[in-house]
């Protein structure tokens, strides 16, 4: 885990050595907890002016419409760190709360990380016919609402294959879990994995540069 992603998960500039202390044990006892778990699918998609169509499903968001400008296909994308991860944090709200927000924020940036690494192997299938891919673009970005979770959930039948459930509210569990749409193109120019390319969310802490 890059502890520069740590930090800004807890919202914290710099470091010290007390924080540095707990970034280690956290670090550790998530990497030991996780049972990370993914899958994904490739889908033909048409992107239209404030719209998408993926699998005959039409979605409506002017934001992930513009950012999969000239995709003529997507990976949809499910990963989880598991369950156990949420019962090492449970656990430690009451034996360790000191700890809490160290565990929240290193698992965040592991969940991150695995799901990068995830793309890089998808970057790998599609590299054989020239493709590149655009980063990924998660329910709950812009106007891209998190109600669309359902969608994805049935795309990829995420419960049965790797036991992330939707709540009522369109909330995962495991909570350290994500779901992606990844767009593929033959522009290489506005293909960078990990950058905040279409978000309007000017004021987001976790923007980057």
């Amino acid at each position: 885990m890059k502890k520069r992603e740590i930090l800004r998960y807890l919202g914290a500039s710099t470091d010290t050595d007390q924080l540095d202390e707990l970034i280690e044990r956290a670090e550790k006892k998530i990497r030991s907890a996780a049972r990370p778990r993914h899958i994904f699918r490739r889908f033909p998609i048409s992107a239209a002016e404030g719209s998408i169509i993926i699998s005959r499903t039409e979605i409506s968001s002017q934001n992930l419409a513009a950012h999969l400008r000239n995709c003529k296909e997507a990976f949809l994308l499910a990963l989880t760190l598991g369950t156990e991860v949420d019962s090492l944090i449970r656990r430690c709200t009451v034996t360790d709360m000191p700890l809490v927000p160290v565990l929240q924020a290193c698992a965040a940036a592991y969940t991150e990380e695995c799901a990068d690494l995830v793309q890089q192997e998808l970057q790998q299938i599609v590299s054989a016919d020239g493709l590149y891919l655009r980063p990924r673009y998660s329910p709950g970005y812009g106007d891209f609402e998190l109600s669309n979770q359902k969608f994805l959930f049935s795309a990829l039948d995420i419960t049965k294959n790797i036991g992330i459930t939707l709540t009522a509210d369109c909330l995962m569990i495991p909570f350290k879990s994500i779901t992606a749409i990844i767009g593929i193109s033959p522009d290489p120019s506005l293909c960078h994995i990990g950058k905040c390319m279409t978000c309007k969310m000017t004021d987001c802490p976790f923007r980057k540069e």
